[in-house]
């Protein structure tokens, strides 16, 4: 790969330490869905070999842009609640994976206004709380560079204008990084020899996350959760929305039109916990077309309930909407990158369900978004 990380840098997007609010500009913020990334534009003398030293510096070498960006943190969330992925902060375990960046797998593109790759940021290296790149030879195509591409946890092979509409991942292949995507449009025209703030880029993850936890109370009761298998599901996922090309920001991406299913159908796979967990599970799967599948092929989790250590029921969780803890198969949704399916079970003469259909990281939802 042509986007190599010096060796005593790569750990540094995982590294924990004492000074983690330093070492986090290369993180997601485990409080925020969107990785934000603040980019730099600058022409650069070929021979500089400092950020600081050249970003002020008129460049010998019109035709090489030096790009470099900072991972920073949202504050506040300025969404509404339709409109992209917001900010939601579930306690659960899992939250380092959620939001780790491989910085081996961090690649830069500069697109035209139609999303086609035009540029291509190489030699991208962590420096201190920055990443740096350099667009070589950019000459005229500096004139239609409009957009900013990030791509995160894709792997290592170069993302071209003949392979981006077919990036795409096998289940398995997320079991430590979930891939990410992001884009930006400038608001600007750049500016040779001056330092051009671009704004920030937001990542969506490619992955939905699904819960299925026992409501409080339950296990005082001498409840637990048995075997849990959900059936009817994607293994490989596509990396981008559907709407990657036309979108002119990430967070304008509405889940009503991004669906990008890639069909991949598997029977079932049984969900496990990595702790030891009795009262709640997840699962990380790729988006899934349910509302256009067979009857015989909709999303749903079977659910064995025990109490005292016993068998207690088998019961089926649909991905639709529950009235009343019941649920009404006419209202059914899709399984979308980027959400966080959330299913409480309680039980009393009968199993009660609820299932909060939310934007993964939002932090207040005025009402299910699904």
């Amino acid at each position: 790969s042509k986007h190599r990380i010096p060796e005593r840098k790569r750990d540094l997007i995982t590294q924990k330490t004492k000074h983690q609010k330093k070492l986090t500009m290369l993180r997601i913020n485990r409080n925020t869905s969107a990785l934000t990334v603040s980019l730099l534009f600058g022409l650069l003398s070929i021979t500089s070999c400092g950020f600081d030293d050249g970003y002020d510096k008129e460049d010998t070498g019109d035709d090489n842009v030096k790009v470099a960006f900072r991972m920073a943190f949202v504050n506040d969330n300025t969404r509404a609640v339709n409109d992209g992925w917001g900010e939601y902060d579930p306690t659960d375990p899992g939250d380092d994976y959620e939001n780790a960046i491989n910085a081996d797998q961090l690649q830069i593109k500069v697109c035209d206004k139609d999303g086609n790759i035009i540029g291509d940021v190489q030699d991208v290296r962590v420096i201190e709380n920055q990443i740096t790149g350099t667009w070589e030879k950019a000459g005229d195509l500096l004139k239609k560079a409009n957009k900013i591409m990030v791509f995160a946890n894709c792997g290592t092979d170069n993302v071209t204008q003949d392979n981006i509409s077919l990036l795409a991942f096998h289940v398995d292949q997320t079991k430590q990084y979930i891939p990410m995507w992001g884009v930006t449009t400038l608001t600007k025209d750049l500016v040779v020899g001056k330092q051009n703030n671009l704004g920030t880029i937001d990542l969506l993850r490619s992955l939905a996350k699904v819960k299925v936890k026992m409501a409080d109370g339950m296990k005082a009761r001498g409840y637990a959760l048995g075997s849990i298998t959900f059936n009817n599901y994607n293994t490989e996922g596509f990396t981008l929305p559907l709407t990657y090309n036309t979108s002119k920001n990430t967070k304008e991406i509405l889940f009503s039109s991004s669906l990008n299913a890639k069909p991949s159908w598997s029977q079932s796979v049984t969900m496990t916990n990595t702790t030891t967990d009795e009262e709640s599970i997840m699962l990380y799967i790729p988006e899934y077309d349910n509302k256009t599948a067979a009857a015989d092929k909709k999303a749903s989790i079977t659910l064995n309930l025990k109490c005292d250590g016993t068998d207690d029921g088998t019961y089926t969780l649909q991905f639709c909407n529950y009235v009343d803890g019941v649920a009404d198969p006419s209202t059914l949704y899709n399984i979308q990158r980027n959400h966080y399916y959330e299913y409480t079970v309680t039980k009393d003469d009968r199993l009660n369900v609820t299932l909060k259909v939310l934007k993964w990281n939002k932090r207040t939802h005025s009402e299910i978004i699904m």
